[in-house]
């Protein structure tokens, strides 16, 4: 029976083995470390690729660091304060994240999971390519707001920082800033990746 028992016991480590040589981090562009699936919520770390655990909103505030918030207040004050703390350190006023539109603070491109903005949200700021299959929302995104460039009645619109949806196919949707969109029409639920 001991026999048998280490035999298993080798079999099996000699799997595990072989199953993590053959599936290595796949780096991100440039070299960069992979995207994390790992966010802070409520003094804990959930892994958004297998459940939100009752979280409403994430921002992804870097490829190593993700948020998340039972609520859309919770979401605005911890963004408004880490804007502020950023803005300080560069001597501006700190008005980054006070103001929001549909929902969506100012310099972040935010897409829902429902139509008319609703449903659970997920924020980005980062200019390059992010898997949405990282945070469990692919195919998800049904509406989306990009206050990248500043709310163009008020402020004025940059026109330089636009989004892009890609749905792994090679057909886009463009998302320029200063735009929002209740409802996708025929590009939704079809996102597999964002850009922005």
């Amino acid at each position: 029976m001991r026999t048998r028992t280490r035999l298993l016991a080798s079999a099996l480590i000699a799997t595990l083995g072989v199953t993590g040589l053959a599936s290595p981090a796949i780096a991100g562009p440039s070299g960069q470390a992979p995207e994390t699936s790992l966010a802070s919520f409520q003094g804990r770390t959930i892994d958004l690729s297998k459940s939100w655990e009752g979280a409403r909103a994430c921002a992804v505030l870097s490829r190593t660091e993700v948020r998340c918030y039972a609520s859309r207040d919770e979401e605005k004050a911890d963004l408004a304060s880490l804007a502020t703390s950023t803005s300080a350190s560069k001597g501006s006023d700190g008005s980054i994240g006070i103001q929001d539109w549909h929902g969506c603070d100012e310099e972040w491109l935010c897409i829902w999971e429902h139509a008319d903005f609703g449903g659970r949200k997920l924020s980005f700021n980062d200019e390059y390519w992010h898997d949405l299959d990282n945070w469990g929302f692919v195919d998800m995104t049904s509406s989306y707001t990009n206050y990248q460039g500043g709310y163009e009645i008020v402020w004025g619109c940059s026109g330089t920082d636009s989004g892009t949806l890609g749905d792994g196919a090679g057909n886009n949707y463009n998302m320029s800033d200063c735009t929002a969109s209740a409802n996708l029409g025929s590009y939704n639920d079809r996102a597999e990746d964002i850009f922005g």
